[in-house]
Formats: C-alpha cells, sequence, structure tokens
C-alpha cells in the first residue's frame, strides 16, 4: 500500500493490487491456481482484495480517500480483461473503496504482450470505461506527458484524476509547464515570484536577441 498526497493537501492511500504485485497474483487466472477457497472461480479470486479493502476501510478514517491501483487486463488470452475489471471495482466499491487506478498488463511474462499496443495515452480507455460502467472514480495513468489531453480526459470525464510519473522525473516542472500551456500565461508567468520573474526577464532578453 502506498500513501499519496492529493493537491489538496488530504492524504490518500493506494492499494497497489496490478502489475502481479501479491494481490493481482490473487486477482488473475493466470497466476491464481489455487484449489481452496482463495482460487479458482471469480468469487474466490477477487476475495483477498475484497478483505483487503474492508480491512484497511475499517480503520482509515471515512473521510479521507482509498484508491487501489488495478490492471485493466492482462492484455494476454485467458487472463483478466476490462469486463472482470469493471466487476471488481464494483466490489471494491462496495466496500468503501473510492477511486480505480486503471494501469494494465505486468504478469504475462517480461516480454511485451502481443496484444498490448503501446500509445501516447493508452490506458485511458480503461479508465473510461471502469468509471462509467462500475460508477466509481478513476485515475488514468501511463504514457501520458500532453497537458492538453491530460485536461481533455478530465474535461471529458474519462477520468476523475490524472497520474504522472516517469514524465515528473524528466520535467519536476511539468505541472507548471502545462499551467502556462493551457491557459496561454506569458512565459514564466506561473512560477513562484521569486523564480519567475527572473526567468521572464531572461525570456524577454533571448528573444529581443533572437535567440528564441
Amino acid at each position: 500500500m502506498r500513501s499519496t498526497c492529493c493537491p489538496s493537501g488530504v492524504q490518500d492511500h493506494r492499494v497497489y493490487a496490478a502489475h502481479g504485485f501479491l494481490a493481482r497474483q490473487f486477482l488473475s487466472p493466470l497466476s491464481n491456481t489455487r484449489t481452496d477457497s482463495w482460487g479458482g472461480s471469480f468469487e474466490n479470486r477477487t476475495r483477498f482484495a475484497v478483505e483487503v479493502a474492508k480491512s484497511i476501510r475499517a480503520n482509515w478514517p471515512k473521510a479521507y480517500p482509498l484508491a487501489f491501483r488495478l490492471s485493466a487486463t492482462d492484455w494476454v488470452e485467458g487472463g483478466l480483461e476490462v469486463e472482470d475489471t469493471v466487476e471488481i471495482a464494483r466490489r471494491l466499491k462496495a466496500e468503501g473503496v473510492d477511486m480505480i487506478d486503471c494501469s494494465s498488463g505486468g504478469i504475462g511474462g517480461k516480454e511485451r504482450p502481443k496484444r498490448m499496443t503501446i500509445a501516447e495515452g493508452f490506458q485511458a480507455p480503461f479508465a473510461a470505461e471502469v468509471r462509467k460502467k462500475a460508477e466509481i472514480a478513476t485515475m488514468a495513468v501511463g504514457f501520458l506527458w500532453d497537458a492538453k489531453l491530460c485536461e481533455d480526459l478530465l474535461g471529458s470525464q474519462q477520468a476523475d484524476m490524472i497520474a504522472l510519473a516517469r514524465e515528473l522525473l524528466d520535467d519536476p516542472n511539468w505541472p507548471l509547464h502545462a499551467t502556462a500551456q493551457l491557459d496561454a500565461t506569458d512565459g514564466h508567468s506561473p512560477w513562484p515570484i521569486e523564480a519567475g520573474w527572473w526567468l521572464m526577464k531572461r525570456d524577454r532578453l533571448l528573444a529581443k536577441l533572437g535567440l528564441r
């Protein structure tokens, strides 16, 4: 389970039930070959995740959000598909889970599954489908870097939240650049004034010299 912080400063907890981690091993028929009450049927395979959600919500303040990261599909024949994830999301919602972080894959071996086509925002449709069919808030993740695309996903209600990871490692100031892009602001005006003033002054000088 990972603890993160929302923009409002409210702490949330996400249970990592994707990409072959423990809870995912129970959920996917590719990895769960148990023959007891924790394996076999869909009901049995979802029991571990449901019990985890129930236990956390019994101890985690109701005012604080609880999210689960799920692999919406295994991308492998015989594995979980997005329709299964919708039903898992419904069951988790019934136990007090507030949001589903919709990722995919990670349990079919070290090679990328043939069905998985990598493209910008390729996992966003999973967030949209789970949100609509399970009637639960979703988070879109993976190969998202364009501010306009992220804004469109939120504005069209395909997702309730966007999560960035590697893009922020590459550009820690991505939120500021996105603000400038979406609001069409002047250069570095979204930056804190102690930094923005100097950056805007540099921009004007570079423009005057024809260097930018």
